[in-house]
């Protein structure tokens, strides 16, 4: 508003010089000030605008194209009439001051100026006719007859003075000046001179009179004043004809200084209506993108997941019609979302029942999709394979890189036998062996057929258990039961055959001839020494078979390695027995006879094992005993002895396996089952090439027991 009325006070500056100049500073300054706070306006909506354009905002880019598209058709005719205006304020301005209206103006005042000139000469020669009647009559008829001459010479006053200036005569047409206006004592001298005054007058503001005053030769010099009206018409056209004039010249003289404002003010009129171009597509193209702007950000919110977010519905037109559509989409997607919600809600129920369900079994489970991916397992599974979740989840039986080293002994095999199932080459049961520090794992695995459900990927359900300890009691009770019977079998018969060697013996010896004699006793003296073998292995048949009572106490286990490596330090030339011991007593709760036994056994066995290394002629036995955690300690037998073949190691432990010629096979198998009574674990190792080997014991420190309990059957 404030723009449009500094460029009509510019506008109306240009009619008048001297209103231009008197408001040209003012009204400079503040049409810069309007146009600066204006563009400065304009460019903070455009930057605004890109700003969001960089940033991405929604809406941003659609604004900035409409507001282009509609910039454009707005600016480019605004250019083109300003190229043509100011080509037709030029040649306008240039045929406004041609030069044949230069001559016309010229012309014109010359005939104005020559219409006066000739009505002042015909007063003059009037007045001269005036003044020979004068001269003729005396000063009685002078007063007389100067009013007829006034009268016939069409005159407004007339007037007859002497030589000294006064009035001798006067008559004038207006009755209510009494005394005519004398001319000045310069004019009167010049006249006297015999010089005639002529002059035209201005009268008020727009009209002329003559004045003539000539001399009249007398008797007496006189003057003769006389007054004549131009007509108005005359003066009116002379006046108008010289102001005419003046503009004219008083504008040509402002020619191109006219251009040029008339060319600024083309211009900011051009550049007031290219910035309310830009404005208003900026707030059109904005009002006309906000209803698409709110629909694309609450587009964003639903893609995120929000379907509370409706759009207010502004409009009649199209893009109410779309928001309304919209919001129907979002109640219509918040009802599905919602039946989605309760749908996982019941399916996250049912997985969680699963899962619990899952984590209570002590069986391990894995359900593998169709591409042998792991989907899901317990925790049971960690535990059986004892490996870690990502070691499962990256594993895929299709891939047999992917496997780890420590998982190859269950899923090669687990891969080989789903790849003969698919063939109906297998049953539903496999069982996997597993060999790790000298400890034999045994799992048995059920596969279930091939899971087809439409809620479910085909795949299989593979559930599997560590039978190591059930086969390794099965075996124990089997021995036990042949241990009994072996026992009860041949002991009975040993003491009546030894009886009877005895007797023969006592009976024939002095009947016999000395050779014979001698004959006797060897041949009953190995009776009886091999019946005495056979009771010792009955005694330790019933020993491994039946189950002793506990007499569980605190025991110092220390103390007890030391008076036991203390009677095998001298027990075989050759052989040393060493003992590594912590610096304070370890304590366990046990049967001391069994640990005794135990240290026993271990001891024996690894000194026997040096005697039969040849190749070794200095044996060593070390016996170290060390706290492994706070609730563990570790009892270890190493030797350099003969070592145990990989065929038979893991199977060291049963009954009846022995790697000596004599040996029964029941030492280990009896340390076994004394370790597994003290609830420990017991391990063996052997070194490479059958060099050395090392039994390792870990058993639970001591721990308080109520008073009462400590025998255990």
């Amino acid at each position: 508003m404030l723009l449009t009325i500094i460029l009509g006070i510019m506008v109306r500056s240009i009619e008048s010089a001297v209103l231009y100049s008197r408001y040209y500073t003012w009204i400079i300054v503040a049409g810069i000030i309007c146009y600066v706070s204006l563009i400065s306006l304009v460019t903070y909506f455009l930057v605004q605008l890109f700003q969001g354009v960089r940033k991405k905002r929604l809406g941003a880019r659609l604004n900035a194209r409409m507001m282009m598209f509609f910039s454009g058709l707005s600016v480019v005719p605004i250019v083109i009439l300003f190229l043509f205006a100011g080509l037709m304020i030029q040649r306008g301005i240039d045929s406004w001051f041609d030069e044949s209206l230069d001559q016309g103006f010229d012309d014109a005042l010359t005939l104005a100026q020559s219409a006066l000139e000739t009505r002042r000469l015909d007063a003059l020669e009037i007045t001269q006719s005036i003044g020979s009647h004068v001269a003729q009559l005396n000063s009685l008829d002078l007063a007389y007859e100067l009013e007829n001459l006034r009268f016939e010479a069409n005159a407004m006053d007339l007037t007859v003075f002497d030589h000294r200036g006064r009035i001798l005569a006067t008559s004038s047409s207006n009755t209510t000046v009494n005394l005519p206006e004398l001319p000045n004592d310069i004019v009167l001298m010049s006249v006297f001179n015999d010089m005639d005054y002529v002059w035209l007058e201005p009268v008020g503001d727009d009209e002329l009179q003559v004045r003539v005053i000539i001399r009249v030769d007398s008797d007496v010099p006189r003057v003769v004043q006389a007054i004549y009206e131009i007509p108005p018409r005359y003066t009116e056209l002379g006046l108008s004809t010289q102001r005419s004039v003046e503009s004219y010249k008083q504008y040509k003289t402002l020619q191109e200084s006219l251009k040029g404002q008339l060319i600024a003010i083309l211009t900011l009129v051009s550049l007031l209506a290219i910035l309310l171009a830009l404005g208003g597509s900026y707030f059109a193209t904005r009002r006309l993108v906000n209803p698409i702007r709110r629909l694309s950000i609450a587009s964003k919110s639903v893609s995120e997941g929000n379907f509370d977010r409706e759009i207010t519905v502004k409009s009649n037109d199209e893009i109410g019609f779309l928001t309304e559509s919209f919001n129907e989409m979002i109640i219509k997607l918040r009802q599905s979302n919602e039946a989605e919600k309760a749908s996982q809600r019941l399916l996250v129920a049912q997985r969680s029942y699963l899962e619990a369900v899952l984590a209570n079994l002590s069986s391990g489970v894995l359900v593998l999709d169709n591409h042998g991916r792991i989907r899901t397992f317990n925790e049971a599974a960690l535990s059986i394979l004892g490996t870690e979740r990502s070691l499962l989840h990256r594993l895929k039986l299709s891939e047999p890189e992917s496997i780890d080293e420590t998982l190859g002994f269950f899923f090669t095999p687990l891969a080989d036998y789903l790849q003969k199932k698919l063939q109906g080459e297998e049953n539903d049961r496999l069982e996997v062996m597993r060999v790790e520090k000298g400890i034999t794992q045994i799992l048995s695995v059920r596969i279930s057929e091939p899971l087809e459900n439409r809620s479910l990927p085909s795949g299989y359900a593979i559930v599997f258990d560590d039978i190591t300890q059930l086969i390794n009691s099965e075996r124990e009770a089997a021995w036990g039961e042949v241990a009994r019977r072996l026992a009860h079998e041949i002991k009975n018969p040993l003491t009546p055959i030894q009886l009877s060697a005895e007797r023969m013996a006592f009976k024939l010896k002095e009947k016999l001839e000395l050779e014979d004699q001698f004959l006797l006793e060897k041949s009953t003296q190995t009776i009886i020494t091999q019946v005495n073998a056979m009771k010792k292995m009955v005694n330790a048949f019933s020993q491994y078979a039946r189950a002793p009572k506990l007499h569980l106490k605190k025991i110092d286990i220390t103390a007890l390695a030391e008076e036991i490596t203390f009677l095998y330090s001298d027990y075989v030339r050759g052989v040393e027995v060493v003992l590594q011991r912590p610096k304070k007593s370890l304590y366990v709760n046990g049967d001391e006879i069994r640990l005794r036994q135990l240290l026993h056994n271990l001891i024996k066995n690894a000194i026997e094992a040096c005697q039969e290394n040849k190749e070794c002629s200095d044996g060593k036995v070390v016996v170290d005993l060390h706290k492994n955690d706070e609730e563990t300690l570790v009892l270890r037998v190493s030797d350099n002895g003969t070592g145990i073949d990989e065929s038979l190691i893991n199977r060291m432990f049963e009954p009846y396996v022995s790697t000596k010629e004599k040996g029964t096979g029941l030492g280990l198998s009896v340390v076994k089952k004394i370790v597994e009574e003290h609830s420990g674990r017991i391990a063996i190792y052997s070194g490479k090439e059958r060099v050395g080997t090392q039994v390792e014991v870990v058993l639970p420190i001591y721990q308080e027991i109520e008073e009462g309990k400590d025998n255990v059957e």
